[in-house]
C-alpha cells in the first residue's frame, strides 16, 4: 500500500478555520474533497497540540554510531582498498551487523565513493627524479620547440579488443541473446604491432612490425620511414627525434645508427607514457578501428592504417598545445 500524500500546513489551517466557524466533519470533508477521519484527526490535533504542524520524528535509531563511523572514515582514508566486507568485520568486532549496503550508504555521506583505480606505470624513485627534471628543463620551451618534434611510439591492437568496453540496450533477460553477444577467442583472436609518428603537421607513417621487434627491425623501421615522414610533414633542418627508453631504443647498434644518421635525440624519461601525446592517438586510433568491426588481421592492418591517416591536424595540435599543462602538472606533484 502506497504512502498518501501530507496535506499543506495551509490547507490544514483552512479546515480547523472553518471548523471554527461551526462546520461539521461531514461538510468539511465535502468542502476539502477528504475523508471524514482525515478531517477528524486535523481538528483534534490543533485541538489538543494547538498546531497542524508535524513535529519531527525521531526515525529508527542508527545501527552505526558516529564514533564507529569516524573509525570507518579513517581505515577507508588510510587504506582507500579497504572493502564493504572488511569493514562489516571491523564493525562485528563491536558487536555491530549491517549489510554492505548501509555502509556503503554511511560512507557516501562522507563523500567517499568507490571507483575504479586508474593504472600507471610503477614509478621508482629515480623515475620521479628524472620526471621532474625533464619537466623542469622543458616548461618553458616555445612553442616553436614543439612543432619541431617528431612523435614515435609502439602499441599492440587486438582484433576483437575484447579489453574494450562495449555497451547495447537490452530489455530484461535477453543478455543472451546474438545481438547481445560480444563474440571473443582466446588471446583476443590475434594481434599487430604497429609503430607510428605524428608531428604538429599531422601523422606520419605507421608500420606493422613483423614478429618480434628488436634493435636491428627497429632500425629497419627508422631508415624506411622516418626520413619519409619527416618530408612529409615539412620538419625542417633542426627537427628533433622523440622515442621512450626501451632496451631496443637504447642499444648501442641503435645509438650508433642514431649518430651516423644525425637524430637529434630527445631526452627521455623513463616509464613516462603519459608525457608521449602520441598515447592519446593510439586510443583514437583504436576506437575507430574498432568501431569497423574487422574480420581478420589483413583487415586490421588495413583499417589501422586508413583511419591513422583521418587523424585531423587540429587533433594533434591541441594535444601539443596543452603539454605544458602535462609538465606542470609533474612540477606540481614533484
Amino acid at each position: 500500500m502506497g504512502t498518501s500524500k501530507q496535506l499543506s500546513n495551509d490547507r490544514k489551517t483552512k479546515i480547523v478555520q472553518h471548523s471554527h466557524s461551526g462546520e461539521g466533519y461531514k461538510k468539511l470533508s465535502q468542502r476539502f474533497k477528504l475523508s471524514v477521519s482525515t478531517v477528524r484527526n486535523i481538528v483534534r490535533k490543533w485541538k489538543t497540540t494547538g498546531t497542524v504542524l508535524v513535529k519531527p520524528r525521531s526515525g529508527r535509531p542508527r545501527k552505526i554510531s558516529e564514533r564507529q563511523r569516524r573509525s570507518m572514515v579513517r581505515m577507508v582514508k588510510d587504506n582507500p582498498q579497504t572493502t564493504s566486507t572488511d569493514l562489516q568485520h571491523h564493525l562485528a568486532a563491536d558487536g555491530v551487523t549491517v549489510h554492505r549496503s548501509t555502509i556503503q550508504r554511511t560512507l557516501h555521506q562522507e563523500r567517499l565513493y568507490g571507483r575504479v583505480m586508474r593504472q600507471k606505470p610503477f614509478l621508482q624513485a629515480r623515475h620521479k627524479q628524472s620526471h621532474l627534471r625533464y619537466a623542469k628543463v622543458h616548461l618553458d620551451k616555445p612553442a616553436s620547440f614543439w612543432n619541431k618534434v617528431l612523435w614515435t611510439d609502439e602499441t599492440m591492437i587486438e582484433l576483437f579488443g575484447h579489453k574494450e568496453r562495449h555497451y547495447a540496450w537490452q530489455q530484461k533477460n535477453t543478455a543472451f541473446q546474438e545481438q547481445h553477444l560480444l563474440p571473443t577467442v582466446k588471446f583476443g583472436g590475434g594481434s599487430i604491432m604497429l609503430w607510428g609518428c605524428v608531428a604538429n603537421a599531422g601523422t606520419g607513417n605507421l608500420v606493422k612490425v613483423e614478429g618480434r621487434m628488436d634493435s636491428i627491425q627497429y632500425q629497419q623501421i627508422l631508415e624506411n620511414n622516418v626520413q619519409e615522414s619527416v618530408t612529409k610533414l615539412k620538419l625542417h633542418q633542426g627537427w628533433i627525434f622523440q622515442q621512450d627508453n626501451d632496451p631496443k631504443h637504447r642499444s648501442k647498434s641503435t645509438q650508433a645508427f642514431m649518430q651516423r644518421n644525425n637524430y637529434n635525440v630527445l631526452e627521455w624519461p623513463s616509464q613516462s607514457p603519459d608525457l608521449n601525446i602520441i598515447e592519446h592517438l593510439w586510443d583514437d586510433l583504436k576506437q575507430a578501428v574498432y568501431a569497423r568491426r574487422p574480420s581478420n588481421l589483413t583487415e586490421l592492418e588495413l583499417f589501422c592504417k586508413e583511419e591513422w591517416s583521418k587523424i585531423p591536424s587540429s587533433r594533434i595540435q591541441e594535444l601539443i598545445k596543452i603539454y605544458r599543462k602535462q609538465l606542470e602538472a609533474v612540477v606540481f606533484a614533484k
